[in-house]
């Protein structure tokens, strides 16, 4: 039996996605190359922005056409909070938000044998478990899902509910089981990984970060998006760890006080930039993302050159940007859209092409460095601080296999238009 999936958005959706399939895989399904076809697709959608919306119909459809024999069933954020829409769709079988995302298996089992084959009906939102990753060679695990916080231009709370938390000893017991099965990168997953509590109710990210890494022998671990508040003495501490990743991922979305606080954000631009320069003074070669929103209500010209502004100043070495779009129920939804469309494309253009020349910045440090890689799937490198690319020497894949660890030095890289570079790597010398 043939399966698709088509994952939209963030790697919380990679995550489920892969632990959708462990299911049906077990069950004898297989995943269906891109020109074969297949009895079932399954949908994983994101809402995020508008644009997210439009490309989650754009795929349901084109599955739907070419694909006319399969049942095409549609999860995820924008299942959950635009169900009827979806629904509205010829052709589309079925649609479950994330709060049925994980009996999804088992409504496909059940259509595929033709009866009730589980009784097996959950809200468990971490019911997957022993998650291998598929198609791609680092795995993700979830830790957390939902948001408690109340941004006035997010929809996510919506669509994922108040903040949970997977069990602690599971989450370990998941490391291992990765770790033991050759997995050489672990990423940690959530909405808001720094909201991770304890069954007691305390605050325990930090704590699940230390109890990891005295697992750790051979995979890394990376951390994904995680709020500026959470990143203090602390984190940066566990952070000096060997197989802890020099990466950070902290959205700032505004520097401008004004509009942060008009988006309901809990941090000022001083505290967000001390944060930030401690982390980077730990550690000079730490590899920062960031998120920013242009065009919210109210910005400026002013509002948006300070945000422009800030991020040269810190150094991202990676920017993604995005337009505002107006969210359904939100509380910045009142307001309207008061910042023209073709502002707000120049301005994501203008910080399109501001994070290549600091990720240009960044590739530029890095050469020379000895650093550690895992060869992907496609051929390509990714080291621990998040450069991508190629071996010089095409020769070298002869010796090497997917999910290895190799030493490699950055000799160059290619600057590619306003998109991260394409990095050269030689193998260190023996």
């Amino acid at each position: 039996m043939k399966i698709k999936f088509h994952t939209l958005g963030c790697r919380l959706n990679f995550f489920e996605t892969d632990g959708l399939y462990s299911i049906l895989k077990d069950k004898g399904f297989s995943l269906a190359s891109q020109n074969e076809e297949a009895e079932y697709i399954v949908v994983n959608t994101c809402t995020v922005t508008n644009k997210a919306d439009v490309k989650n119909r754009n795929i349901i459809r084109n599955a739907i056409r070419e694909n006319p024999r399969a049942k095409v069933y549609v999860t995820g954020c924008y299942a959950q909070t635009d169900k009827q829409t979806i629904e509205a769709i010829p052709g589309v079988a079925a649609v479950y938000g994330n709060d049925e995302k994980s009996n999804l298996p088992y409504k496909i089992l059940e259509d595929w044998e033709g009866g009730l084959v589980s009784s097996k009906i959950t809200t468990d939102r971490f019911s997957y478990s022993d998650v291998l990753p598929e198609g791609h060679t680092r795995a993700y695990l979830k830790i957390q899902d939902g948001c408690n916080r109340k941004c006035s231009y997010c929809k996510i709370p919506s669509a994922r509910g108040l903040g949970v938390s997977r069990n602690y000893q599971d989450v370990l017991d998941q490391v291992r089981f990765l770790q033991d099965n050759g997995v050489g990168e672990i990423q940690l997953t959530g909405v808001n990984l720094g909201w991770y509590k304890l069954e007691s109710g305390e605050k325990g990210f930090l704590n699940l970060l230390e109890s990891i890494l005295n697992i750790l022998e051979y995979s890394r671990l990376r951390i994904s998006s995680i709020e500026p508040p959470d990143v203090g003495e602390g984190l940066l501490d566990l952070m000096s760890h060997s197989r802890f990743c020099k990466f950070i991922h902290i959205p700032l979305q505004s520097g401008s006080r004004k509009i942060l606080k008009a988006m309901k954000r809990t941090y000022h631009p001083d505290s967000f930039r001390l944060r930030v320069q401690k982390a980077k003074m730990k550690f000079p070669d730490l590899f920062l993302g960031t998120d920013a929103i242009v065009g919210f209500p109210g910005e400026t010209e002013v509002e948006y050159l300070e945000t422009k502004s800030m991020l040269t100043e810190l150094g991202f070495a990676k920017i993604h940007a995005f337009p505002y779009s107006i969210r359904k129920g939100t509380s910045a939804e009142p307001v309207g859209d008061t910042v023209p469309g073709d502002e707000k494309k120049r301005r994501v253009l203008d910080l399109m092409s501001l994070s290549a020349e600091l990720n240009a910045n960044y590739a530029t440090k890095s050469i020379g460095n000895l650093q550690e890689a895992i060869l992907e799937s496609d051929g390509r490198l990714v080291t621990a601080n998040y450069l991508k690319g190629h071996l010089q020497n095409k020769d070298d894949y002869k010796y090497l296999h997917t999910g290895q660890f190799i030493d490699v030095v950055p000799t160059n890289f290619t600057k590619l238009p306003n998109k991260e570079v394409e990095m050269q790597f030689n193998l260190r010398a023996s």
